[in-house]
């Protein structure tokens, strides 16, 4: 089957093919078990097929049918290691070759016999890791139609159908399958899917529980969120006020600092000459206006000048100062190098 084959087919067909996919994983996986962990499947209910009649020889019900080894045609082959429904397959395809009857004139049962044993497999030049010993059992038709006739006026369907091994405890190869297929027995009702598909339900009651349950504390979650939401709104203005505040003592403590005169008044009376004082100091955070008198031959303007400490000196001709008896009048401008600048 090819995608589109797949993408187009009904629910029952994906149905089938899902069941017959799991089955042969599950065959896979006891292929990978050693022998001796693989628990054989016991007679637990059986009737015996004898003379045309199915006789009760166990208790009541049945799971599987006896029938005598004498109605059966037997091979044991030796095959390359494969799982059991491969080696159906192979033996199916090539049932012509292996019985002298004609493939559509019987129906087939096999059971693995175990690896080839070592001496065998030298003997006859293959490896006996890679090769299995295989029983194949053939009925013919005839006689599985008989005996599928005889189960239905007993109102019986056996699970299995084939001949009672040595040990009494297994059948020798299941005829049961081949009958099924060929329609001589009905299918085996489907109560496995029916408890799978309980699992599943199951399966899907418990995550949409644990889906529910999550969105439920999700949802408790946001409304202990939305019940906080209040306080938190009010926090948050408390926090942008304090940030403001914060922000504003910032611009008012630069500003005192970038208007502190103190440092340029100790600059300039550093650099002023003895014989002058200042009567006025002005400062707006960029240059320094200040008048005063000098005593007579005393150069305000030089000193200052020669100091080295101010970008510009300059005389501010705004006012008319009256020159005294004491001193002539000065009224200057200074720029502060940056260095000298608070």
């Amino acid at each position: 089957m090819n995608l589109s084959d797949l993408l187009n087919a009904d629910m029952t067909t994906l149905a089938r093919l899902a069941r017959g996919g799991f089955a042969w994983w599950v065959r896979e996986l006891e292929e990978l078990l050693p022998a001796g962990l693989v628990k054989s499947r016991s007679l637990s209910a059986w009737h015996r097929y004898e003379g045309g009649q199915i006789i009760a020889a166990s208790r009541r019900g049945v799971d599987t049918l006896v029938i005598p080894e004498a109605l059966c045609l037997v091979r044991t082959l030796t095959l390359p290691r494969m799982a059991e429904s491969d080696l159906a397959a192979l033996i199916t395809l090539d049932a012509d070759r292996i019985m002298p009857v004609p493939a559509d004139s019987i129906v087939l049962g096999i059971r693995t016999l175990g690896p080839v044993e070592p001496g065998l497999a030298a003997a006859g030049g293959e490896a006996g890791a890679d090769m299995l010993r295989v029983q194949v059992g053939a009925l013919p038709i005839a006689r599985a139609r008989a005996i599928a006739e005889a189960l239905g006026e007993a109102g019986l369907a056996p699970a299995h159908v084939g001949p009672l091994a040595a040990d009494g405890e297994r059948l020798d190869f299941d005829l049961a399958p081949a009958m099924r297929t060929t329609g001589l027995l009905p299918p085996r009702p489907a109560v496995a899917r029916f408890w799978w598909s309980v699992v599943a339900v199951l399966v899907l009651v418990n995550i949409g529980t644990a889906v529910l349950r999550d969105q439920q504390r999700v949802d408790r979650l946001q409304a202990l969120v939305d019940a906080q939401a209040p306080a938190l709104m009010a926090v948050r203005r408390i926090e942008d006020r304090i940030m403001g505040n914060a922000r504003q003592v910032q611009s008012l403590n630069q500003r005192r600092a970038a208007h502190q005169p103190l440092r340029i008044m100790a600059t300039v009376g550093g650099a002023l000459p003895d014989n002058a004082w200042i009567q006025r100091f002005e400062w707006d955070g960029r240059q320094a206006r200040l008048s005063g008198y000098a005593a007579p031959g005393v150069n305000v303007v030089s000193a200052l000048k020669a100091s080295g400490l101010f970008a510009s000196v300059r005389a501010s001709r705004s006012e008319a100062v009256a020159e005294t008896e004491t001193g002539r009048p000065f009224d200057l401008v200074l720029v502060p190098r940056a260095e000298t600048a608070p």
